[in-house]
């Protein structure tokens, strides 16, 4: 299996790539230079996916114009949020990313089996979903909606959690399928960029991943690596120059882009590209 964490500032933009050869596709981030679905189009051969928005904040959908005419997406798994929750949700008027994307997905009609469905064929990897509902809380927040998946492959556990925060995990960990998810997880994309407001210190009372990930632009809007550090026990990354050095926190900022490969042996191999 292999994993990237795209490089595209302050945005998100994950890929999977199962043994199976089908590709999993979460949040579409972009920069001005970089369009990971271009990406996937021009450097992979790829033009199928199954496309998840964790929410719907514009810098997890700046790329979706290119995903909309260059990439197939086969099934697209979003919050179950009406245009009158979203108008609640967002007070001003929509970011330019989320009227395109509500234009986009009205071509998705038909339910769909989660990724969990056994119909999948991923290769032998296996993915859970969760996430709140708007009628949690009495004053929702966008981020505390978000879609949360995991990913799991030959020992190996993953979380992309949007950008959740303190509200949104202590929902989730009402959970017990989530805490259950929650024990096995290895490497840990940080909340909301790494921000305050997506770190909860009770998470790490389930966990103890070997690496934390950070999609961010820069030092100020990273405000609390420090607090993921102490649960982190750290893996071998070989750096832009060749080198390979343990790490317990990666961020887009200072890394680059981060690639993860998990063999059918459950090896791991950690790369970044500046």
């Amino acid at each position: 299996m292999k994993v990237i964490t795209f490089d595209v500032e302050h945005g998100s933009s994950h890929v999977l790539r199962t043994p199976s050869d089908n590709i999993v596709m979460i949040d579409a981030g972009s920069k001005e230079d970089f369009s990971p679905a271009l990406y996937l189009k021009n450097v992979w051969n790829i033009n199928s996916v199954w496309f998840t928005l964790t929410h719907h904040d514009a810098d997890h959908l700046t790329d979706i114009n290119n995903i909309a005419e260059y990439l197939n997406v086969y099934a697209l798994h979003q919050p179950k949020l009406e245009i009158e929750n979203l108008h609640e949700l967002y007070t001003g008027e929509f970011s330019t990313p989320l009227e395109v994307f509500l234009e986009y997905r009205k071509q998705f009609f038909v339910p769909i089996p989660p990724m969990s469905d056994p119909s999948y064929n991923w290769g032998g990897v296996q993915f859970a979903t969760f996430s709140n509902d708007y009628f949690d809380f009495e004053h929702p927040n966008i981020n505390d909606l978000s879609i949360v998946t995991f990913a799991h492959y030959m020992g190996w556990t993953f979380i992309f959690p949007g950008d959740l925060e303190r509200p949104g995990w202590e929902r989730l960990l009402e959970k017990a399928e989530f805490k259950e998810w929650l024990q096995r997880v290895d490497i840990f994309v940080a909340s909301h960029h790494g921000r305050e407001s997506g770190f909860y210190r009770e998470v790490f009372n389930y966990c103890s991943p070997k690496l934390v990930i950070m999609s961010d632009k820069s030092q100020s809007e990273t405000s609390c690596p420090d607090d993921y550090r102490p649960f982190a026990q750290g893996l071998s990354v070989v750096n832009s120059a060749g080198e390979s050095v343990t790490r317990k926190i990666l961020t887009t900022r200072s890394d680059g882009a981060i690639h993860i490969d998990i063999s059918s042996e459950g090896r791991y191999y950690i790369s970044t590209i500046l």
